[in-house]
């Protein structure tokens, strides 16, 4: 059974590895899925157009829309105009998180008028079909016009869970969903608040257990350092000395990033 429920994956070809598993789980539930990838890395450089193609090619139950590069909107400014230009209601995201965010507004403008709801993912977040469809047919989410997810993550590898959970992905009903509330700073998080009546965090599935896999973190050393260059929050610390001493040593049990705990597991992908 397929709910009345687009499904909306960022995606870059850094994350490929990652795109037919996330696509086949989504597609157990969704009835549209729509891919936006830009022409660019989000550090300027170009994307690889050959791997576009054969992800493209790989999956025809997407929707790939494609958008340009504009470096000039990566142009990173002083908190202090930012903060001046989101009073005056001319946005408060600028710099390469721009891209991050504009590529959510992209897929949204292509959700078809009778789906009920959107579910906003990034291509590591894989979702765990069999659970949530247990969960979607009970038709609990039809109570809330907006809901956070509570996911596992995991760090340098896919056998490495987090001992606690994060919440990230956001569904959100279609009518709802504000350009002003996606193309923001605090990108999904703004998705969620800004939408007006009942909403929940943190949802589990069925079993009181995650229903997404967040493998963020989970890459090989060399799709790590493409990340750290070209995601949104490539300004926010010196990651590339970060990885560098993380992959001088092995596993100690504990991220760089949030300082989690984590365990060994049978790995879902």
């Amino acid at each position: 059974m397929k709910h009345s429920i687009a499904t909306i994956i960022s995606y870059c070809t850094n994350d490929y590895k990652f795109l037919k598993p996330c696509i086949k789980q989504v597609s157990q539930f969704s009835q549209q899925i729509i891919i936006p990838y830009c022409d660019h890395f989000y550090d300027n450089t170009p994307e690889n157009p050959a791997l576009i193609k054969k992800g493209i090619k790989e999956n025809p139950q997407a929707q790939f829309i494609s958008f340009p590069y504009d470096p000039y909107r990566t142009i990173t400014i002083w908190r202090g105009w930012a903060w001046l230009f989101a009073k005056l209601g001319l946005g408060d995201c600028f710099g390469p998180r721009y891209w991050v965010v504009f590529s959510k507004l992209v897929g949204a403008y292509q959700v078809n008028k009778n789906i009920n709801y959107v579910l906003f993912l990034d291509i590591d977040e894989i979702i765990d079909a069999k659970k949530f469809k247990a969960w979607l047919n009970t038709k609990a989410y039809q109570k809330f016009n907006a809901m956070k997810f509570a996911n596992y993550c995991y760090f340098r590898n896919p056998k490495y869970q987090s001992t606690t959970y994060e919440n990230s992905a956001v569904m959100i009903k279609r009518t709802l969903m504000d350009p002003k509330t996606i193309v923001t700073n605090d990108a999904r998080n703004a998705t969620y608040r800004g939408a007006p009546g009942r909403k929940k965090r943190m949802i589990l599935g069925l079993d009181n257990q995650p229903m997404i896999h967040h493998y963020g973190w989970a890459k090989p050393k060399k799709n790590l350092l493409k990340k750290v260059k070209t995601w949104g929050h490539s300004k926010d610390r010196n990651w590339k000395k970060l990885i560098e001493k993380e992959f001088s040593r092995p596993f100690t049990g504990t991220d760089f990033i949030y300082q989690r705990q984590y365990k060994t597991v049978k790995p879902f992908i």
